[in-house]
């Protein structure tokens, strides 16, 4: 996985965004069990250990004071202390490279390049500027600006994209993480159960097994008479437990409605919603949240009452087997078509 990573850094040129994807996408955690963020990337491209070298002193604390980082020549390298897994060759020019994202250059400059980029592509969008040379990224943009839409808006660029859901995205995240907060003391003071919060809020686990997640789905424009409303939520890594999904109105800008659906679901980042695929799904529509809540404590009370006990021995026999290895769902050769990874 870590090659995979330096190769479709250094040779496809993909952006952190793209390979964070790609490794979320293919269900694959990071070392602390977790998706993965765009800032791990540059970590782990940047890490002497894949080449064989332990590095030390790269910070210091004096007794009583903060911790601080300490410049470059006072780190302590030791060449061929482990067993290297990422080529050389791969591994510097991965550090030219990141070498050329981190360098600073002023605010009017960046203005500049990206509105020399607006009138070569006649658009702007966060996959251009990652993987252009000579711009910087856009987390870049969001430091120096504020937000992309400001840097944009400096430039007389107004993009087609949707940015009030945006917008209105944290306020969304603290009304899943209230409902599933709300859910979760229910669930203690009347069926006596101890109903964990997931560490992003929005969902709860009993047991260690993962019952119930909160989504939001926005409304999309409505295309025509004849077309049918739909919605779409953002689903996450999310692949057991129910689905709360809250639907919005036309203006999304408030709950019309919810619905719940069984797990697992088919794979994919986004749920789409309409009548018609309610009914395919098997979901459940709920006009209030106490009806909604209602219906999932009745599931998750008759799951609990339908679990053993007690463990017995399994007198089957298991198959013995190696398990096998996780890659990224596929690995792409020369930055294009898929092979698995061995």
């Amino acid at each position: 996985m870590i090659r995979e990573i330096f190769d479709q850094f250094v040779n496809c040129r993909q952006s952190y965004s793209d390979i964070r994807r790609q490794l979320n996408d293919a269900g694959i955690a990071n070392h602390n069990g977790r998706p993965w963020t765009d800032g791990m990337i540059p970590t782990i491209l940047g890490n002497e250990n894949y080449i064989g070298k332990t590095v030390y002193n790269r910070t210091s604390r004096r007794l009583g004071q903060k911790l601080v980082k300490n410049p470059d020549n006072a780190w302590v390298r030791g060449a061929a202390a482990i067993g290297p897994i990422v080529d050389q060759g791969i591994f510097a020019r991965a550090q030219k490279l990141l070498a050329e994202r981190r360098v600073e250059i002023p605010e009017e400059e960046m203005l500049l390049r990206l509105l020399l980029m607006l009138r070569r592509r006649g658009k702007l969008n966060s996959h251009i500027i990652n993987t252009t040379l000579g711009l910087n990224h856009v987390s870049s943009y969001v430091k120096h600006f504020g937000s992309l839409r400001k840097a944009y808006a400096l430039i007389g660029y107004v993009s087609p994209r949707d940015c009030d859901w945006i917008d209105t995205r944290d306020f969304w995240a603290a009304e899943q993480s209230r409902h599933a907060t709300e859910l979760a003391e229910s669930l203690r003071t009347e069926l006596g159960l101890q109903a964990d919060l997931v560490p992003d809020g929005i969902g709860l686990d009993v047991g260690g097994a993962r019952v119930v997640s909160f989504l939001v789905a926005r409304r999309l424009a409505h295309r025509g008479k004849d077309h049918a409303a739909q919605w779409k939520a953002y689903r996450r890594q999310i692949s057991s437990g129910l689905l709360a999904v809250m639907r919005l109105d036309a203006a999304n800008r408030a709950i019309e409605d919810y619905v719940l659906l069984p797990a697992p679901l088919r794979s994919g980042r986004y749920v789409w919603l309409s009548s018609d695929s309610l009914r395919r799904r098997q979901g459940a529509l709920y006009e209030e949240k106490g009806a909604l809540f209602g219906a999932i404590k009745a599931r998750v009370a008759k799951t609990n009452r339908a679990a053993p006990t007690s463990s017995a021995p399994s007198k089957k026999r298991s198959k013995s087997g190696r398990p096998k290895a996780k890659g990224f769902g596929g690995r792409r050769s020369r930055c294009g078509h898929t092979k698995p990874l061995r």
